[in-house]
């Protein structure tokens, strides 16, 4: 591997350590300058393809690597699917870097194709956004308020602008370099100048009272039957201190035992006893009369009465379900995995509680700005996500999960609400704050106030 190949590789590490847990988020200014000074000096599309691929290859295996918490699970398949998502979203940098290679000599080509590869790369069935540089920001309050209008993708965007600015000056200190990279900069004064301006105090007035139910249980417990009492046990006690602090409206996590919970009578007579004077929100998978299975989101009236469920849309493949399930299930039914798949919900609708609607997400939804964009044209005047991040433990997973959920609040200016199961839990408001929060393996009943809209 020659000297010029080493300089994407240590792009992709620099740009790694812009996230979490590193959380060296100023590298991420100045950690494609390598690869774009590379790029440059390749002779064809091809070697500017290859140097895109191999920073593909560091930066996701360090990104990415916590999917390798499965294998506590699934040993040898999440390290299989490990490097094959390596592999896959690699490509989609090799492409990039093609695209650059083609307009090397133009400031602005190379943000919009990077951050149009960001974009592309989370469509379809097996998009992810992980990995998006925006997302490094998402502790930059006064820049990324701009987000409302441009999105994480319009972030990464002003990343690689100034990349790109210094690498030209780097490569060519000339006079237009010198201009370029100061117009980039300003630019990045101005965005930070206009978020200064548009943060405004949280809201206050007339609010309702909202508890999150934290209970923190291992996923090895949340997956056997055995557990499954004593894990209701906690949510019930909690929500009852929740009861106490007189909330309004309380929230379960996603998934919160390993059974249909509409199905089981003895928990739904307890569950309607904890209604009386609240509603719950509570995830669990359920068994619809068609005969198809769905991870849903159930709202429970005061009545103890379910009166809405939200079936999550976008499924995490090889997880929630098998891709080409007729060709690989012979070769995967050894896992003890992918005996059924769940089933897609067909429609995203709202549900309102005190006059408050709300937008359902489940899990990795919220990692996506469209899903989040439409609950917010429907109306929801609060985002609302319900997950599980025990299957990553205290990897960086949840820490980026966040990072999301962060965008997702700017970029809809609404509140986002994330009820996690071993954390991060968390209320922030329209402009990015975190004003509530239930740490990584922490048991706790997080009680907040969000105004009425």
């Amino acid at each position: 591997m020659d000297g010029e190949n080493r300089m994407s590789i240590l792009s992709g590490i620099l740009a790694a350590l812009s996230f979490p847990k590193a959380n060296l988020s100023i590298l991420v200014w100045v950690a494609l300058v390598p690869l774009l000074i590379e790029i440059s000096r390749k002779k064809n599309i091809k070697g500017a393809a290859m140097s895109g691929f191999l920073f593909g290859l560091s930066f996701f295996s360090i990104n990415l690597f916590w999917i390798n918490t499965l294998n506590d699970y699934a040993p040898f398949f999440a390290a299989l699917g490990f490097v094959c998502l390596v592999v896959y979203q690699s490509i989609f940098t090799a492409l990039a870097c093609a695209a650059i290679k083609r307009f090397a000599n133009s400031l602005l080509m190379p943000p919009i194709i990077w951050a149009s590869f960001e974009w592309i790369r989370s469509m379809g069935p097996f998009g992810v956004s992980a990995g998006d540089l925006g997302l490094t920001q998402a502790g930059n309050l006064q820049l990324i308020q701009i987000a409302y209008f441009i999105k994480v993708f319009g972030i990464t965007f002003l990343i690689v602008l100034i990349n790109n600015s210094i690498a030209k000056y780097l490569t060519k200190p000339n006079k237009l370099n010198i201009l370029n990279m100061a117009l980039s900069i300003a630019l990045i004064f101005s965005v930070i100048i206009y978020g200064n301006i548009i943060i405004k105090n949280p809201a206050s007035g007339k609010g309702i009272t909202i508890s999150i139910v934290q209970g923190n249980i291992p996923q090895a417990q949340k997956l056997s039957y055995k557990y499954n009492n004593e894990i209701f046990n906690i949510h019930e006690n909690m929500t009852k201190a929740a009861i106490a602090e007189k909330s309004e409206i309380i929230i379960w996590p996603e998934s919160v035992m390993f059974l249909y919970l509409a199905d089981e009578p003895q928990y739904l007579s307890r569950i309607k006893a904890l209604c009386a004077n609240s509603h719950l929100i509570i995830g669990s998978p359920f068994n619809a009369k068609d005969g198809n299975i769905y991870n849903s989101i159930l709202v429970f009236s005061q009545k103890g009465e379910i009166v809405f469920r939200y079936d999550k849309q976008r499924l995490v493949p090889f997880g929630e379900y098998l891709p080409f399930r007729a060709l690989l299930y012979p070769l995967l039914k050894y896992s003890n995995f992918f005996f059924d798949d769940f089933n897609p919900g067909g429609y995203a609708s709202l549900f309102e509680i005190n006059s408050i609607k709300f937008g359902p997400l489940v899990c990795f939804e919220s990692t996506f700005p469209d899903l989040a964009k439409d609950r917010t044209n429907k109306g929801a005047d609060v985002l609302l996500t319900l997950t599980n991040d025990a299957w990553f433990k205290n990897s960086s997973a949840p820490y980026e999960h966040l990072s999301n959920a962060v965008f997702r609040a700017v970029e809809n200016r609404k509140y986002f609400i994330q009820a996690a199961n071993t954390g991060i839990s968390a209320v922030i408001d329209p402009y990015g704050r975190i004003i509530a929060k239930a740490g990584i393996d922490e048991r706790k009943v997080l009680t907040f106030k969000i105004p009425l809209p």
